[in-house]
């Protein structure tokens, strides 16, 4: 089987403080800013009425201010900021995730999965006993489907999204409504450009984490890599520089890894 790890939430190109890891790894989970904000989303959850998991206190309360997109735009604080809704994904609650070809590295792993293959998630947290901003695994869940929007499959034929009928097309949004980028769709009546989306469909097993599972090995200059015990237990696919162990940024990259399911729940739970 095959295990995607693929780094995921709120960091420090979209937003700040970074997410909190505490002392005994609880952790709190906070997603992105949606790029286009309370017009391009049906998503009710905002950074205002969305509470943090060990903190009295909403999302809002604990971020100083969210940069929607990733170039010089406007950090938005205060009402702006609580009002602003989650691009919730991966949504762990529901058990999906969509992502679109502007990440291509990422829709290419996901491309690649099958039924009971599994896509697990980290991402970047501060801790008061670490020095550096380090890597942790938050989540997985267990894939039942990949739903490619450039090549689905209606009479034996393989077709894009956008060739489906009007009524086909909302049909086929509403069996995954619960996914960040169906309701992108619900808003605005826009797929990805070119069609370009990747959703999973998951079951259990998989959620959220209770605790964090730390992963990272800093190297300076806001590198990271897999740790040398965890490169040799998770057994990521060689890519990049062979001599150095699986990149986890800066910016976050996608692994597959050649374990279990069962022992990769042995290893972070």
């Amino acid at each position: 089987m095959t295990i995607a790890l693929l780094g995921v939430g709120a960091d420090s190109t979209n937003s700040s403080p970074t997410p909190p890891v505490y002392s005994d790894n609880r952790f709190e989970y906070i997603p992105i800013p949606e790029s286009k904000g309370p017009e391009g989303t049906t998503e009710k959850r905002t950074f205002g009425n969305s509470e943090l998991r060990n903190q009295d206190a909403s999302m809002a309360d604990y971020l100083d201010y969210i940069k929607p997109t990733e170039d010089d735009s406007e950090k938005f604080t205060g009402d702006r900021l609580a009002k602003w809704p989650l691009h919730y994904d991966p949504n762990f609650e529901a058990l999906t995730y969509g992502e679109s070809t502007s990440r291509g590295s990422y829709t290419q792993v996901i491309r690649s999965l099958s039924e009971d293959d599994v896509v697990a998630f980290y991402t970047g947290l501060s801790g008061e006993n670490t020095s550096y901003t380090h890597r942790y695994i938050i989540g997985y869940f267990t894939v039942d489907d990949i739903i490619d929007f450039q090549n689905l499959k209606r009479d034996g034929e393989k077709v894009k999204f956008s060739d489906l009928p009007t009524d086909e097309q909302h049909n086929l949004i509403e069996q995954y409504s619960e996914n960040a980028h169906a309701k992108r769709f619900e808003a605005s009546g826009a797929i990805a450009d070119n069609d370009g989306l990747v959703i999973v469909d998951g079951k259990e097993p998989g959620g959220l984490l209770d605790k964090a599972f730390r992963i990272s090995q800093h190297s300076g200059g806001g590198h990271h890599y897999l740790t040398d015990e965890l490169q040799q237990n998770l057994s990521p696919e060689q890519g990049g520089n062979p001599e150095k162990n699986a990149y986890l940024g800066g910016f976050k990259q996608a692994h597959k890894l050649d374990i279990s399911l069962d022992r990769f729940r042995e290893i972070v739970e």
